[in-house]
């Protein structure tokens, strides 16, 4: 959280962790196949959402690039699998998070030299030069034809992870590992320094931070988080294409966080379970789910512009001013 929590909030606060955990541990198992592939894809884009509220939401930084992370995740798995032959799990992913790590530090060190409008136009910018040398370099990345036959990984365990709910709690343990590191991130001495800058930039100069580059890191971690979810995700389709690391990839995720809310921990969360239900289940009956998806964006920037959660929070809140 941005705020800081009293000990019986935070209890309290643990409890709905707990309960929010148990249900996506419980439920799997007598839903569809079909419904737990959805339930993945949620927690896969979860991941990638959260990531990019650690810039949104912490520096208050706008990136409409952020899907070159997902993208550069996604691909190097797949080049190492499908062209390299390597099937060691760890290894690739390893090498796909270096590699995001890599891209946010030359993105970063070029976006973070501009500020405002700028920074926004440039992050945009290096992201659709990713997505052409995705979509043209065919010899190597399959043009828009795209790279098939990576296989899920195989641990020589009882249960195959080609299964669905099995990859489901694959994915699930790394959901939990993301959730808990970017948690402690947000509420460490360096996560408050995040949301010192983002309120007053110029006062956190004049005590004597180096706010650029906090912001540096800040955009680094978002990076690697990013590759994370895109590399989870390659694993689950099988395939790859240059949609990985498209604008509109990079215009889901804000919305996202902005739906869920960006000041609020666990919005981006809720956020990627609003737009991808949306995206799974209204867009089988009709083609027009991105309009509806708009829709819901301009009610909530009229009548609750700190998003779902924030919104909820803020009814719990003033309930309780009112109830006492």
């Amino acid at each position: 959280m941005v705020n800081i929590l009293s000990r019986a909030q935070l209890m309290r606060y643990g409890a709905y962790v707990l309960v929010g955990l148990a249900v996506f541990l419980i439920v799997p198992q007598f839903i569809a196949s079909y419904y737990v592939l959805i339930w993945a894809e949620i927690l896969i884009y979860a991941i990638f959402a959260l990531s990019f509220n650690m810039l949104m939401g912490y520096t208050g930084l706008l990136s409409l690039g952020h899907a070159a992370f997902f993208g550069a995740g996604g691909y190097t798995v797949a080049l190492l699998v499908v062209k390299g032959g390597m099937d060691n799990f760890w290894l690739c992913i390893f090498i796909a998070l270096l590699v995001s790590a890599l891209l946010g530090l030359v993105f970063g060190y070029l976006a973070l030299r501009t500020t405002g409008i700028y920074f926004i136009i440039i992050t945009l910018a290096l992201a659709q030069m990713l997505w052409a040398l995705a979509w043209r370099w065919r010899s190597l990345t399959g043009g828009d034809d795209g790279l098939p036959g990576i296989d899920r990984p195989d641990f020589g365990l009882p249960w195959s992870l080609e299964d669905t709910t099995n990859y489901y709690y694959f994915i699930l343990v790394f959901f939990v590992l993301s959730l808990f590191i970017l948690y402690r991130i947000s509420r460490s001495p360096f996560g408050r320094t995040l949301v010192g800058i983002r309120e007053n930039e110029p006062r956190m100069q004049a005590l004597g931070y180096n706010t650029w580059r906090y912001k540096y890191v800040c955009f680094i971690i978002a990076a690697v988080f990013g590759g994370l979810a895109g590399v989870l995700k390659v694993y689950q389709d099988g395939f790859i294409s240059p949609t990985y690391c498209s604008m509109m990839t990079s215009a889901l995720v804000v919305l996202m966080a902005l739906i869920g809310g960006t000041r609020v921990f666990t919005g981006p969360i809720l956020g990627a379970g609003v737009v991808w239900i949306i995206k799974s289940v209204v867009s089988s009956y009709t083609e027009y789910w991105t309009l509806i998806l708009g829709i819901l964006m301009v009610v909530i920037v009229m009548f609750a512009p700190q998003g779902i959660v924030g919104y909820l929070a803020q009814l719990k809140e003033r309930y309780g001013t009112l109830k006492g």
